[in-house]
């Protein structure tokens, strides 16, 4: 702990759970300051551009520049330009935020009325889930091109009375149309998420500590990607979770308030 620089925060079951910000983390944050330890937000949800994220974060009383911010659709366009530079046409299941910031990263992207054939399928979160567009999707996809998920998550946390599936649950239902996974994920938990926000800051892994909600995607990127993984029970993993995890956290908090005591006294020992 006495070697953390800065703070990777996971933001859904994190931070707040919908449009509920939680009491901790304003405290938590102003407690990082204090004491000199960066932060920065990575989050799963490809359902929002960073600009969105700058609003919904200043909505709840966070200022934070763009820079900020790491999502995984940022993730998936690294994965698909680094691996995959030919593909310039996509298919994209995923709202309008999505499909602008893979137009900022140079992609035309097609919707499911148009004829071309793309050359390649992404697939993201969309809490108004065109049926067309994914029927569209999984047509391709059946027929063998290139096929790419931005997070793999299954549920998104609301404290709303119902259940918002997420991209892993929709790539679940292509796989049952298909017998098709992802060829490639570019969110959590792949740990490229983790070292590019490294490289960005010019730090060491083990010098940061990532922070969730979820063993599957946020422990698990950090494991994979030598950071202290540290999970939060504030969002989808329950304690009783944590029996037989394959991969388990570092350190687990009720809250982020028990972080805050935690980050504190390494900073005093750091002084003494």
């Amino acid at each position: 702990m006495r070697r953390v620089r800065h703070i990777a925060l996971d933001m859904d079951g994190t931070i707040y759970c919908g449009d509920e910000l939680f009491a901790e983390t304003q405290p938590f944050l102003h407690n990082l300051q204090a004491h000199g330890i960066t932060f920065s937000f990575l989050t799963n949800n490809s359902s929002k551009s960073v600009h969105d994220y700058v609003r919904h974060l200043a909505h709840f009383g966070i200022d934070v520049a763009p820079s900020a911010l790491f999502t995984s659709t940022h993730a998936t366009v690294a994965l698909i330009q680094n691996r995959h530079p030919e593909i310039r046409t996509v298919l994209a299941v995923g709202t309008r935020s999505l499909q602008q910031e893979l137009q900022s990263a140079g992609f035309k992207v097609l919707c499911e009325e148009d004829s071309e054939e793309p050359q390649a399928v992404i697939v993201g979160f969309d809490p108004k889930l065109n049926f067309s567009a994914l029927c569209k999707a999984t047509y391709w996809i059946g027929h063998g091109l290139p096929y790419f998920a931005t997070h793999p998550d299954r549920v998104c946390p609301t404290n709303l009375p119902t259940v918002l599936l997420d991209c892993g649950a929709l790539c679940a239902a292509i796989e049952a149309a298909t017998g098709r996974k992802p060829d490639a994920i570019g969110g959590k938990p792949e740990p490229e998420m983790l070292h590019a926000l490294c490289r960005r800051l010019q730090l060491q892994a083990d010098e940061v500590a990532m922070i969730g909600d979820r063993l599957y995607t946020d422990v698990l990127m950090a494991n994979r990607a030598g950071a202290l993984s540290v999970l939060t029970l504030t969002g989808e993993t329950q304690r009783r979770d944590l029996e037989g995890a394959p991969s388990a956290p570092d350190l687990v908090i009720e809250n982020l308030s028990q972080l805050s005591q935690l980050l504190a006294s390494a900073a005093e020992q750091r002084i003494s």
